[in-house]
Parts: structure tokens; sequence; C-alpha cells
């Protein structure tokens, strides 16, 4: 079968069909027997639909305790960031340099890397990205140190 045999049988579909039987007839008879019974008492609400309004307000409940947990964790971290980003620049030593020319070039740039972020983080204090960052290197420089005392 190809494309033109597709198509002609697509063009052939697009025919109106007849319904096999008369739906508004029974839909009318429907509507007659609904309007014939006597008026309803109000009934109390059934068990599902009960059901289906405590589920939604413990859903409400649910989304509210998320939203609190989260500002309250966010605001956790910020009144710590500051704490941890001075304790970072302020123990380190800012003009270390290793005797061994090949640490002294990374020595160099995680310095140059540490005062970049120290600048980032005038401007915006509280990014934890920023302060992971810093402690990354403040890690990094620990780290050369170590490298150097081991060389000797």
């Amino acid at each position: 079968m190809n494309e033109f045999e597709w198509l002609r049988q697509m063009r052939e579909l697009n025919q109106p069909v007849a319904p096999l039987s008369d739906l508004w007839s029974r839909i009318d008879a429907a509507l007659d027997d609904t309007a014939s019974l006597p008026a309803a008492t109000p009934a109390t609400p059934s068990r599902a639909r009960r059901v289906r309004v405590w589920a939604m307000a413990a859903s409400f409940a649910a989304v509210a305790l998320l939203a609190c947990g989260v500002i309250w964790r966010m605001h956790a971290i910020s009144q710590n960031a500051p704490q941890i980003a001075d304790t970072a620049t302020h123990t380190e030593d800012s003009h270390w340099k290793p005797s061994d020319p090949r640490l002294a070039g990374a020595a160099l740039e995680l310095d140059a890397a540490r005062m970049e972020l120290q600048q980032a983080m005038q401007q915006a204090p509280d990014s934890p990205a920023l302060q992971r960052l810093l402690q990354q290197t403040h890690a990094q420089q620990n780290y050369l140190r170590e490298l150097e005392k081991q060389a000797g």
C-alpha cells in the first residue's frame, strides 16, 4: 500500500455517518423519568464526598507544611552562611608562597581565585554557591600546603 492509496482511503472516511438509533428519544425519556420523580429532600453529603473533602484539606495542609519547611531551611542556611564565609576568609594566609615552583603556580592560581570569590561575596554575601566555592578553594589551598609539607 502506498501513500496515494492511503490518501484515497482517508478521503472515503470523510463522509457523514448516520447513527444507528436516534439518541434524542432516549435522552428525552430519561429527562421525563427524572422530572416525574418526587422532589428529593436535601441529602447529607455522601461518604465519598466527605472523603474527597478531607483528602483535599490534607493535600493543602501537606503543601503548606512543605512550603514552611523549605522556607525554614533556606532561612537557616542564610543565617549560617556569613559565619562560614567569614571563618574561611580569616583563617588563610593571603601571601603564602611554596618553595617548590610546581606548587607555586597552583598556589598563585588558588590565591587569585580566592580573591575573586571574596570580591563576589561582597556583592552577594548570601549566595550559597559562592560560599561553597570559597570553601572548596580554601580546602584546595590546605591540600596544597599539606603537599608542600610532605615534599619537605
